[in-house]
C-alpha cells in the first residue's frame, strides 16, 4: 500500500537527519508503492550518499573496471535538446527560488530556514574551491591569472565565482537559473566585486560562451541529460583560447543506469534536481573531435555516491590547424 504522510517525514529524519524542504516533496514521496520502495529512494539519494561518505571518507568505494555497460543516449537532435532543456531550467528555476544554497550544497545547512548560522561556511567553501583550481592550474605552469580570463559554468549564486573574481582580470559566470543569478549579483554588490559578468544561460545552449582561458565547471553538469552534457562539454572547448585549459567534473558511471531520450521528455519528473551520467569513452571521444588535449582524469567524490564514479577531466585547448601550417611555412 502507498506509503503515508508521517512515513515520509520519518523517513526524512531517520535518513536525512531533517524536516522535508517542502510539502511538495512529502506529495512526491507518498506515491512510492510501499515503504521498501520509500527506503530505496532515500538511500540511493545523493544526499544521503553524502551523509554517508562524511561520516566516513577513508572507506570511499571504487567500483571495479568490470563493471556492466550502461546503455545512455549521448546525442539527440535540436529539437530534443531544447524540450530537454526547458525541463532543466523548470526545475532549476523552481530551485532558484524555493532553497538557492542548498541546490548548490545539499546539506541540511544550507537550507533556507538553517541558513543564517551556517552562511560563512558556504561562502567559505567556494574560496576553498577556487584555490584548489589555482593549484591545479600551477602543476602545469599556468600562472598569471591575473591577466586571464575564466568562464564558470553553472555559477550558482556566486559561491565560487566571486573567489575566482579575485584571482582572474574578468570572469564570465552562467547559469540556468535566475533566481541563482540574482543572489550571485547581489553577492558580487556586496563584496564590491566589479570584474563578474553573469548571464543567463541560452534557451538552446547553442549560443557560444566568451571565450577564455580557463573554463571551470563543477558538481554542474551532472545534473544535466546525457546528451546537454555533451552539448556543454563541446561548448566548454569551443570557448578556449588556443593553449587554454578546461577543468570539470562529469560523473562517469552509475549502476542500473539508463538514459533514452524520448522516454524521458516523455515523463513528467518533479521541480527536483537529478543526476545524471555520461560515459567516460564519449568524452574521450569529443576532446578529440574538439581537437583538444586531454592532460588528466581523476577519479573524485564529488556525488559521494558508492554506486557512481565520478571523473575531474583537465584538458588542454591545442593550437589550431592553421596556426600550425602558419609555423610550418615560416620555419619554425
Amino acid at each position: 500500500m502507498p506509503v503515508t504522510r508521517d512515513e515520509v517525514i520519518w523517513a526524512y529524519r531517520l535518513l536525512l537527519g531533517r524536516y522535508p524542504e517542502s510539502e511538495s516533496v512529502i506529495q512526491h514521496h507518498t506515491q512510492c508503492v510501499n515503504i521498501e520502495a520509500l527506503r530505496e529512494n532515500f538511500m540511493l539519494s545523493a544526499e544521503f550518499s553524502n551523509i554517508l561518505f562524511s561520516t566516513n571518507k577513508s572507506t570511499f568505494p571504487l567500483l571495479p573496471l568490470d563493471v556492466a555497460k550502461i546503455e545512455v543516449d549521448t546525442t539527440a537532435s535540436d529539437a530534443q535538446l531544447i524540450a530537454l532543456i526547458g525541463k532543466i531550467k523548470a526545475v532549476w528555476t523552481h530551485l532558484g527560488i524555493s532553497r538557492p544554497h542548498f541546490s548548490v550544497l545539499t546539506h541540511p545547512q544550507f537550507l533556507p530556514e538553517n541558513l543564517s548560522g551556517s552562511i560563512n561556511e558556504f561562502w567559505e567553501s567556494g574560496e576553498q574551491e577556487a584555490e584548489r583550481l589555482e593549484r591545479i592550474l600551477a602543476r602545469y605552469e599556468f600562472f598569471s591569472l591575473a591577466t586571464k580570463t575564466c568562464v564558470e559554468f553553472g555559477c550558482g549564486v556566486g559561491r565560487v565565482t566571486m573567489p575566482l573574481a579575485r584571482r582572474f582580470a574578468r570572469v564570465h559566470g552562467y547559469d540556468i537559473s535566475p533566481g541563482h543569478l540574482s543572489h550571485a549579483d547581489k553577492r558580487a554588490a556586496e563584496e564590491a566585486i566589479y570584474n563578474v559578468s553573469l548571464h543567463q544561460c541560452s534557451e538552446t545552449f547553442l549560443a557560444a560562451l566568451h571565450e577564455c582561458d580557463v573554463f571551470y565547471s563543477m558538481i554542474v553538469f551532472q545534473h544535466n541529460p546525457p546528451p546537454l552534457i555533451s552539448r556543454l562539454i563541446r561548448n566548454a572547448l569551443h570557448s578556449l583560447k588556443s593553449g587554454g585549459i578546461a577543468v570539470f567534473q562529469v560523473p562517469t558511471y552509475q549502476k542500473g543506469y539508463r538514459f533514452e531520450t524520448a522516454e524521458w521528455l516523455g515523463t513528467d519528473h518533479p521541480l527536483e534536481m537529478q543526476m545524471h551520467c555520461l560515459p567516460q569513452q564519449h568524452i574521450f571521444e569529443i576532446v578529440d573531435e574538439e581537437k583538444c588535449k586531454l592532460l588528466e582524469v581523476r577519479e573524485d567524490d564529488s556525488t559521494g555516491a558508492p554506486d557512481q564514479i565520478s571523473n575531474t577531466f583537465i584538458i588542454l585547448k591545442n593550437e589550431s590547424v592553421s596556426s600550425n601550417i602558419r609555423k610550418k611555412k615560416s620555419g619554425e
